[in-house]
């Protein structure tokens, strides 16, 4: 089923440039890379297409690009039906993962290029501007090979930038730099993006790269869209075990619906019942996958008191990994199998392989997915 995501980001203004797809499909020979997606990214957001390799993802960056044609379908910008036309012909820009930087040009002319093209008047102003921007003035007298990973990512999105395109795309432009400058280049391009107001639509496969800047994510997986929304809402509150898997860690158990409790529907997990609230459920009754992510649990001895209410499960830890702020429990729990959880190192005595140990977690934190969906799914996605 085709999606869409057609919610403007509070404060975003109005530019009447929306990005529209509607039902695009692109085959390739016999395989179908992207399957009928619609999507409505409202003008002045920032969007991500996030999921694993081989997913669409990149397929239908380059089809907004306008480098590959929909073999059914069609994109609009606007209101107008840009499916046909040519990339120059669209106000449409992309910044690379590889920058593709003229070496022999100076950074200043690497970003008035395009401009020059065009033949836009005050070319030299609007590129030093544009260079100021992303705070790399000073440096427009060099030749990109003299510039750091980051500065030459920073000149390609001044380049792209000062074109001023309707949407601005963007294709793993993170992928080359050390973790410690991608997380800063995070921060500043989601505070770039504020500042200018265009629409960017960024592809990744990094999972904390999409949730840190996007207003919405869009997880795709086998050329659809299997959910999307908020970075928040997608992690709290995953349809499938694809989401519940590829966006961090979930503890998933098969289960059978037991009891209707008006609110809350009672799940009997391998003879222990667990409580789902329904507006947390995609299905009230049959058949039911629970779930509850790692760090919604709490770890207590077999002997601790139980608070009122929780769901809990018993078990045998079989490994504990220490993190620093944190340690890592893997739980064997009958019928359930291995159950993952952290527990923060608050100066308690942790527990080892071998204990028995109960796990807590309140009802409000469980989701429940359908009971034919794989468990496995997602966990060793890339």
């Amino acid at each position: 089923m085709a999606q869409e995501a057609s919610e403007r980001p509070r404060g975003t203004a109005t530019s009447g440039r929306d990005l529209v797809l509607d039902s695009v499909v692109k085959r390739f020979t016999d395989f179908t890379a992207v399957d009928d997606v619609s999507l409505t990214i409202p003008a002045g957001s920032f969007f991500a297409l996030l999921g694993p390799s081989g997913c669409g993802k990149t397929t239908t960056l380059r089809m907004i690009a306008g480098l590959e044609q929909p073999t059914s379908g069609t994109i609009s910008i606007g209101g107008e039906d840009v499916t046909r036309l040519a990339p120059h012909q669209r106000q449409v820009n992309t910044v690379f993962q590889s920058y593709a930087l003229f070496p022999h040009m100076s950074v200043l002319d690497n970003v008035a290029f395009g401009l020059r093209r065009r033949r836009v008047s005050g070319t030299q102003e609007k590129a030093k501007a544009a260079l100021d921007m992303v705070e790399l003035g000073h440096l427009g007298a060099r030749r990109p090979f003299q510039l750091s990973g980051g500065q030459q990512q920073r000149v390609a999105l001044a380049r792209a930038l000062v074109n001023r395109p309707a949407v601005l795309l963007l294709d793993e432009p993170l992928g080359a730099l050390d973790m410690k400058l991608r997380r800063q280049m995070q921060v500043e391009l989601k505070a770039i993006q504020t500042d200018v107001g265009l629409t960017f639509i960024h592809v990744t496969h990094d999972q904390e790269e999409a949730m840190t800047m996007a207003d919405t994510v869009a997880v795709m997986n086998k050329g659809r869209v299997e959910q999307l929304g908020p970075p928040r809402e997608l992690y709290e509150l995953p349809k499938t075990a694809f989401v519940a898997n590829f966006l961090g860690k979930s503890n998933l158990m098969q289960g059978s619906v037991q009891e209707d409790l008006g609110g809350m529907i009672g799940v009997d997990v391998a003879g222990v019942r667990v409580l789902v609230p329904k507006d947390r459920a995609t299905t009230h009754s049959g058949r039911v996958v629970a779930g509850v992510r790692p760090e919604k649990m709490r770890i207590l001895e077999a002997s601790d008191p139980v608070p009122d209410g929780v769901n809990q499960l018993l078990g045998d830890v079989v490994d504990a990994s220490f993190t620093g702020i944190s340690t890592e429990y893997l739980v064997d729990a009958p019928g359930v199998g291995l159950v993952g959880t952290f527990s923060q190192n608050l100066g308690q005595k942790p527990a080892a392989p071998g204990d028995k140990v109960r796990l807590v977690w309140d009802p409000e934190y469980t989701f429940g997915l359908a009971g034919d969906e794989d468990a496995a799914e997602g966990v060793d996605a890339v």
